[in-house]
């Protein structure tokens, strides 16, 4: 009876992989709109209900751990997890919001590039956070881990040489701010990843 009255743990595991599914979207959505520049308000659009979607899931899962007596890992850890991952889509739906008053008609290559590592990030963030459900998949979340940690040395690099180029070549001051805060930010969300990659790992490591 007490069984059937508690929150089913998996429940967690659930919300944990909607909001994974909302960041890689979201990241791919802020990749099509750096490449679709013409149409850009179609994607902070999308961006902005991903966001949304992505709130109301964050606030699920706070609600079930607030009633949920046995969760499925240290509750400080979940909702660490909840609040990072939320974070990260609150991140690309700031930077997106910025584009329709910065009526940029192109970007630098090397800003692409980034937002193409972002999604690679996130999307390795998703398949590690659907490895999450069972210790069997610990080997395969760990390689997903090491890809972000790559992906990040890539995009580190990607920045240094895009914002070596911009000091050089842009005359713009305006433009100039607006580009280096792209870069940041973009950047930003690839070290958030990061982040939610180490707080996996070190749940993993806490119950194998």
């Amino acid at each position: 009876m007490l069984k059937r009255l508690l929150p089913r743990q998996d429940t967690f595991f659930t919300l944990f992989e909607r909001a994974a599914d909302k960041l890689f979207l979201a990241s791919t959505e802020f990749s099509q709109l750096l490449q679709h520049l013409d149409n850009q308000q179609h994607y902070v659009d999308l961006i902005a209900h991903h966001e949304e979607e992505a709130d109301k899931i964050a606030q699920n899962n706070f609600e079930l751990l607030h009633k949920t007596f046995i969760t499925p890992f240290d509750r400080h850890d979940i909702h660490e997890l909840t609040s990072t991952l939320d974070d990260i889509i609150d991140l690309i739906n700031r930077i997106a919001q910025r584009f329709p008053f910065y009526h940029l008609q192109s970007v630098p290559e090397e800003v692409v590039s980034l937002s193409h590592l972002s999604t690679q990030a996130s999307g390795h963030l998703k398949k590690a956070i659907y490895c999450l459900r069972s210790l069997k998949n610990s080997a395969d979340l760990f390689h997903h881990c090491n890809e972000i940690d790559r992906v990040e040395s890539e995009a580190h690099q990607v920045v240094l040489a895009g914002e070596k180029k911009l000091f050089q070549e842009e005359q713009d001051f305006k433009q100039f701010f607006k580009l280096k805060e792209i870069y940041g930010h973009t950047k930003l969300v690839i070290n958030r990843c990061q982040d939610v990659a180490n707080i996996l790992q070190g749940i993993v490591l806490e119950y194998s």
